[in-house]
């Protein structure tokens, strides 16, 4: 009986070694690792905000300027820094800036009694907004491993059975694993487990 257990043992033993020798040999001829690339998801959204909207220009309050009377390529402000008053006539300068969420306007009119300038000018502000969503999703990676382990068990009488034993798991494909059943009753018990992953 003796003999026939340490046989038994060495058996055992021969088949856990195999079992290794024969993943490294795998392992160094098989070809570069494949690596899944990480989905990348962008989603962009712009926020656009069109519509109609009334301006209402101020026509009531101004500033009094000086224009030359042959163009008004020059305006003063102040009369007193005017070289020859003859020169210049006096005139009135609107100005004027409306604004909403979406858009400044700036106005300017000189007026003498007639429309001696005119200027319009804007600033858009739309689109408002731009979200870009960047979303990246790693696959999933299982990593060659060895593991030991232990258990303990038994029945309503107590806690009688413990277990020591050693798991390799090769990537999540597959495992192979040796546990050394101690039982107080009993002999020792010996046992080769291997496995295969289900679902990925």
């Amino acid at each position: 009986m003796i003999q026939f257990s340490i046989k038994t043992e060495r058996l055992l033993l021969l088949i856990i070694l195999a079992l290794l020798i024969c993943n490294l040999l795998l392992k160094q001829c098989s070809g570069p690792l494949q690596i899944e690339k990480p989905t990348v998801t962008i989603e962009r959204d712009t926020v656009w905000q069109t519509k109609v909207d009334t301006f209402k220009v101020q026509t009531v309050r101004y500033k009094t300027v000086y224009v030359k009377r042959n163009g008004v390529s020059e305006v003063a402000e102040d009369m007193t820094k005017i070289k020859d008053p003859s020169l210049y006539l006096e005139a009135r300068a609107y100005k004027d800036t409306l604004s909403n969420d979406d858009i400044d306007i700036y106005s300017y009119n000189l007026l003498d009694g007639n429309l001696l300038d005119s200027q319009l000018s804007y600033k858009l502000k739309v689109p408002r907004e731009i979200i870009v969503t960047k979303t990246i999703e790693h696959p999933k990676t299982f990593r060659s491993g060895l593991y030991a382990f232990s258990e303990i068990g038994g029945n309503v009488n107590g806690l009688d059975n413990l277990s020591l034993g050693l798991q390799y798991n090769r990537k999540g494909n597959w495992f192979a694993s040796y546990r050394l059943n101690l039982n107080g009753l009993r002999q020792p018990t010996h046992n080769v487990g291997i496995g295969v992953r289900l679902f990925k």
